[in-house]
């Protein structure tokens, strides 16, 4: 289902049309239910009818056997009629807030990644837990239930005016004032409800970031002080909610008013028009009990202007995000698979320019090529523009200025998917997905067999710490691999990589959090890697990187020299500081 098209077509307007785009898939599910709506409607229509005949006959001394079993069986069907249409009406809210989660979740994956460095994750997850709920008031009170009332309230009013247009005209004139005044106090409701439901995204995200973090926040002392951020946060969405409640209570006595002084104008008035012959006993409780029916469809507008209002607020958060272009909304398609293998480099950059914002640039002009099949290593002082390399080549940002090669082939002029299917990346804090052992593994090749799964764990020293769980490959490494060591995540990490094989290969301080022995393992499998593929590396350790074929050598985003590890040392100043502060001693 693509609700994108239905909501371009309905930015910028306002109302429940907005709603449409989320409805239009179960329109005959919605549409069955409006129509039995109306059919226990239609048949309550006929039930005053029935009871102003009975008293008719009561006066009359007439029999009333035929007359009390219709009534009864109308009663019958519509209780019937109403239960069926609760079915379909619920069955039908859960299906729109499935797909509009569906598609919401589907949207946040694809979202760019400059949107997950500006935005917290807890309030996206907010937008999908929570504000999709709404959604399912709106339709269930907001949309259908005014929608099968309408037959009611026509059929009722017309009725009233049959008996009495006078009577009736004084009940509709009070109904007509309450509803204005209660129109003025739900405008703000909307506004109110969004920055609720932001407030709590806001609560939700800091959360999640406090708990994600648990063991730093225990270990500095600061639990206290992260409580009293939580607590304001906490109190924070408290008061936007009182201040919505507040909106929305004030319909409740509203909705009361309304009854109320309908009824006791119509018993004042009818009672009048009974003593003076204008009304008999019979006419006037059949016309209450219209206006009792009449009320009904009334009242129920009163929760449905509350629950639109409110799903309308929520919808705003869920639209803004549906309103950002997924990350491959703007590619230009050249290339649908990278060219053969050919004597073009596996990966060359070409006068890159990068800048996270306007005043915060991090490559400027950086030129270099790497070949195919070689092993090339990127060094530099921390905030120098390394990791923004390898970023860039998987497209997670897009470069301001220059081009950017894979297999001689521009990698704008590619899908993301086809780049990256010929790309393995390990990042520097080695995330894990929570899941079991395999589902980490097989997250790029979910075609490969537990042997190979095996064979790659025991590359980097993890197969015997699998071996050991009772689940084996099925054991379940908690959130954000918290069940394993920083060490053992990396490695991780690093097996899943080289279970894919790409052609090309990226990895980011991929030893950081290994010891020396890992560290000596891992660079044993670095050279069992196939002659084929190509590896660049980000590196610290000068182990990593001193049997590379070529070594970048970054500094403040320009690349200020390139060569082997001998060469470097004799030529660049730079690398014979950086090699001589990573090294226990002095660099041969």
């Amino acid at each position: 289902m693509d609700l994108q098209r239905g909501r371009r077509g309905t930015e910028g307007r306002g109302g429940v049309r907005v709603l449409w785009p989320y409805v239009r898939e179960h329109r005959r599910l919605l549409g069955a239910a409006v129509v039995l709506s109306m059919a226990a409607g239609g048949l309550s229509l006929v039930q005053p009818v029935l009871v102003g005949r009975i008293i008719t006959a009561v006066g009359d001394g007439a029999p009333l056997d035929g007359l009390v079993w219709a009534l009864v069986g109308l009663l019958a069907v519509g209780a019937v009629l109403g239960t069926v249409e609760y079915y379909l009406l619920q069955r039908t809210a859960e299906s729109v807030v499935l797909t509009a989660r569906t598609e919401l979740i589907s949207h946040l994956l694809r979202l760019p990644m400059s949107e997950y460095r500006s935005r917290h994750v807890g309030d996206l997850v907010s937008r999908v837990a929570s504000d999709t709920t709404l959604l399912r008031a709106a339709l269930t009170d907001g949309l259908v239930e005014p929608l099968g009332g309408i037959l009611v309230l026509v059929g009722s009013l017309i009725a009233m005016m049959l008996l009495d247009p006078v009577l009736a005209v004084v009940t509709v004139l009070v109904v007509a004032i309450v509803v204005a005044a209660s129109l003025q106090v739900t405008r703000r409701l909307r506004a109110l409800t969004f920055e609720t439901q932001s407030r709590l995204g806001d609560l939700t995200g800091d959360l999640n970031q406090t708990l994600s973090a648990i063991s730093v926040v225990r270990a500095t002392g600061a639990t206290d002080r992260a409580q009293a951020r939580l607590g304001d946060r906490v109190r924070s969405a408290f008061d936007a909610g009182i201040r919505a409640a507040r909106s929305g209570a004030a319909i409740q006595p509203l909705r009361q008013i309304t009854g109320h002084a309908s009824l006791l104008v119509v018993l004042g008035v009818g009672g009048y028009r009974v003593a003076t012959g204008h009304l008999t006993v019979a006419e006037l409780v059949t016309f209450i009990l219209f206006m009792l029916l009449f009320m009904g469809p009334v009242n129920t507008a009163f929760t449905a202007v509350q629950s639109v209002a409110a799903a309308l607020g929520a919808l705003q958060r869920i639209t803004d995000i549906q309103q950002i272009s997924a990350e491959d909304a703007t590619d230009t398609i050249r290339h649908r698979q990278l060219p053969a293998p050919s004597q073009a480099p596996m990966l060359r950059f070409d006068r890159v320019r990068f800048e996270y914002r306007p005043d915060q640039l991090v490559l400027d002009s950086v030129s270099f090529a790497v070949v195919r099949g070689s092993r090339t290593a990127i060094v530099g002082l921390s905030g120098a523009g390394k990791s923004t390399i390898l970023a860039l080549v998987e497209r997670f940002y897009e470069v301001d200025d220059g081009r950017i090669d894979v297999a001689g082939a521009d990698i704008t002029d590619l899908p993301r998917s086809v780049l990256r299917s010929h790309l393995g990346y390990v990042e520097q804090n080695a995330p894990a997905v929570s899941g079991t052992v395999r589902d980490n593994l097989t997250l790029a090749a979910p075609a490969v067999t537990d042997e190979q799964c095996w064979t790659a764990l025991a590359t980097v020293n993890l197969r015997d710490r699998v071996a050991t769980e009772a689940e084996g490959l099925n054991t379940q490494i908690g959130e954000h691999g918290i069940r394993l060591s920083g060490g053992e995540r990396q490695r991780l990490a690093i097996a899943r990589a080289l279970l894919a094989r790409p052609p090309l290969l990226l990895l980011d301080e991929p030893t950081s959090s290994l010891d020396s022995r890992n560290e000596e393992i891992f660079q044993t499998a670095l050279e069992a890697i196939a002659p084929d593929q190509t590896v660049v590396i980000v590196a610290h350790r000068l182990a990593t990187v001193k049997n590379a074929d070529q070594i970048i050598v970054l500094d403040q985003g320009k690349v200020r020299a390139v060569g082997t590890h001998n060469e470097l040392l004799g030529t660049s100043e730079l690398y014979r500081e950086l090699a001589h502060h990573q090294l226990i001693g002095t660099p041969n």
